[in-house]
């Protein structure tokens, strides 16, 4: 490639006319800017530059500068019911959820966030696609390729925080100092990550993760009720472990939770607990449930 900022749309079980259409209804409602982000261009990226085997995400994210329930009402008008199905719109989020060409594809308009405190949810308001990127947990999916709207005709690699770098030394980098006191499910994910990937965390976020869990900067402990818990450290939290323990290679995972002593999240008792992986195999032997296994072990389960 004489540009390497500019790669080719090719995703195995991807119709190419998929991304042609997109562009072109894109461009006729003056759209600003229209951008695949996430998972699809990581794994594009291992595919093509690290000749791994294409395990591509389910679902193809997109962010848009401009309006995402208009783009998707505008795709179904010219392409008509063989090509689009299950359009969901949430218009609160101004997101939507569609099948084209038998893809399910994610749209939503660029937005940007800050946390009010640390653990809490994140205050969110529309912004850019650069902006967008800022609010992603990892380098490696802080990638995008933008689908050109002008007279070009490959898409450019937007790698504002150098994911391309991390991805190929296989690192899982935070994108600034405080991703994991803004939100400690990011440990999870990365966990998550690791175990799926092969990638190992790079030395600054190993660090991160260090020096905030022993600074503890969310106000509440295991000594205060359930229901204090900012959602991060409650029900955010919960559908992530849930999300580890069905659809990933968990005992990897809980591994390197555990050595990263970041089970303190959970509980102290099970950072310590050296029988975690043995009671876990019996509750998946026996058919429970694991999350309900794993925090059966804890202090204060």
């Amino acid at each position: 490639m004489a540009d390497d900022s500019h790669l080719r749309l090719d995703l195995p079980g991807v119709p190419g006319a998929l991304f042609d259409t997109m562009r072109q209804i894109a461009k006729s409602l003056g759209t600003r800017r229209l951008a695949l982000v996430g998972g699809a261009v990581r794994d594009a990226l291992l595919h093509h530059e690290h000749r791994e085997p294409w395990n591509g995400s389910p679902d193809l994210d997109f962010v848009v500068e401009g309006s995402a329930p208009d783009l998707a009402d505008a795709l179904r008008r010219h392409c008509g019911e063989k090509r689009v199905s299950d359009l969901r719109t949430h218009a609160a989020y101004g997101t939507v959820e569609m099948v084209l060409d038998g893809v399910l594809l994610d749209l939503a308009g660029a937005r940007q966030e800050h946390y009010p405190a640390p653990g809490q949810n994140p205050v969110v308001t529309m912004g850019s696609i650069a902006r967008d990127l800022e609010r992603r947990d990892f380098t490696v999916n802080a990638m995008a390729l933008e689908l050109p709207l002008d007279n070009e005709d490959q898409p450019r690699l937007l790698d504002p925080h150098g994911g391309r770098g991390h991805l190929a030394r296989r690192e899982l980098a935070f994108l600034h100092d405080s991703s994991v006191a803004d939100d400690p499910t990011r440990v999870i994910r990365a966990a998550r990550y690791a175990a799926r990937l092969g990638f190992q965390l790079a030395p600054a976020a190993g660090a991160q993760i260090t020096t905030t869990l022993t600074a503890w900067p969310w106000v509440w402990s295991a000594e205060d009720s359930a229901e204090q818990a900012p959602p991060a450290l409650s029900t955010r939290l919960r559908m992530e472990l849930e999300l580890l323990l069905e659809r990933e290679p968990w005992g990897a995972a809980l591994a390197h939770l555990q050595h990263w002593g970041a089970l303190v999240l959970l509980d102290s008792e099970l950072q310590q607990d050296s029988r975690l992986q043995r009671r876990l195999m019996q509750a998946q032997r026996l058919g429970l449930p694991l999350l309900t296994s794993l925090v059966a072990g804890a202090k204060n389960p």
